[in-house]
C-alpha cells in the first residue's frame, strides 16, 4: 500500500506544480463558471491544492511505513488534512467569484 500511495502522492504533487507554473496544463475545466480575469488565479490555486495534497498523501504513506496506523485514524487524518488543504481555494473563490464552490451547480428542471 505504501508504494501505491507514495507514487500517487508524488504524481499529484508534480501535476499541481505543473499547473501552478503553466495554467494551460489544467485545460478548460471550469472555464465557463469562472470570470476570465480570475482564471489564472483559479488555476494556480487548484494547482497549489493538488501539489499540497500530493505532498500530504506522500507524507502519510511514508509515515505508514514507520508507524502502524489504525485504519480509522488514517482515514480521519487523510480526510481532515484534505479538508484543511481545500480551505484556501474555497476562501479565494468566495472573495473573487462571490461563491465558495468552484464547480457548476446544475439547476433542476421542473
Amino acid at each position: 500500500m505504501f508504494e501505491f500511495l507514495f507514487v500517487i502522492g508524488i504524481v499529484l504533487a508534480f501535476y499541481g506544480y505543473s499547473v501552478m507554473k503553466n495554467p494551460h496544463v489544467w485545460g478548460d475545466q471550469g472555464r465557463d463558471e469562472i470570470r476570465p480575469e480570475n482564471w489564472n488565479g483559479y488555476v494556480a490555486h487548484n494547482g497549489q491544492f493538488m501539489m499540497y495534497s500530493g505532498f500530504f498523501l506522500a507524507a502519510l504513506a511514508a509515515l505508514d511505513v514507520i508507524f502502524t496506523f489504525a485504519s480509522w485514524l488514517y482515514c480521519l487524518i487523510l480526510l481532515g488534512g484534505l479538508a484543511l488543504l481545500f480551505y484556501p481555494l474555497a476562501h479565494w473563490m468566495h472573495e473573487k467569484e462571490g461563491k465558495w464552490w468552484p464547480w457548476p451547480k446544475h439547476k433542476k428542471k421542473k
